[in-house]
C-alpha cells in the first residue's frame, strides 16, 4: 500500500489464500475446454470470517476491479491489479480472484489480518501468485 501523495510504500503484506472448490472445477474446465472465461476480476469485502473450500463469493463484498497485468513464470500465475486512490475505499478484511465483474467464479479467497483501511489518501496493488504443484 502506498501513500497516495508522497508515493511511499506504508505497507506490504503476505497472506495465505484458499483455492475454492467452484474455482478447482473453473480450473478443471479450462483444461479440457469445457470453458474459457480465465480469472480477471479482484475483489475486496469487510467480512473476516475464514475461507472454506464451499465459499462461492466474498462474505461482504465493497466492489470488484478488473486486474491489472497477469502473467506466468513456470508453474506459478501471477495477478496483479493496481487500485487507485479514488477505488474500492473501505475497511478490507477479505478479497478474492473471480471470473466476472458481477458474479461468476471464484478461484479463491484470502482475509486480512489486521485489516487494511483502503482510503483516498492510498493505493493499493494486490498480486495473487496461485502455485500448481
Amino acid at each position: 500500500m502506498r501513500d497516495a501523495e508522497s508515493g511511499c510504500k506504508v505497507d506490504r503484506r503476505v497472506v495465505n489464500n484458499l483455492v475454492v472448490n467452484v474455482g478447482k472445477q473453473q480450473v478443471a474446465d479450462l483444461l479440457i475446454g469445457a470453458s474459457t472465461t480465465s480469472f480477471s476480476f479482484c475483489a475486496v469485502g469487510s467480512s473476516n470470517q475464514a475461507p472454506s473450500p464451499s465459499d462461492a463469493d466474498l462474505i461482504q463484498p465493497i466492489g470488484r476491479k478488473q486486474v491489472t497485468d497477469r502473467f506466468r513464470t513456470a508453474n506459478k500465475a501471477t495477478f496483479s491489479t493496481f487500485i487507485s486512490s479514488q477505488e474500492l475505499n473501505g475497511t478490507w478484511r477479505e478479497c478474492g480472484l473471480f471470473t466476472h465483474q458481477t458474479g461468476g467464479v471464484m478461484l479463491s479467497r484470502a482475509v486480512f489480518s489486521p485489516e487494511i483501511v483502503k482510503d483516498q489518501s492510498k493505493t493499493v496493488t494486490i498480486d495473487w501468485d496461485i502455485e500448481v504443484t
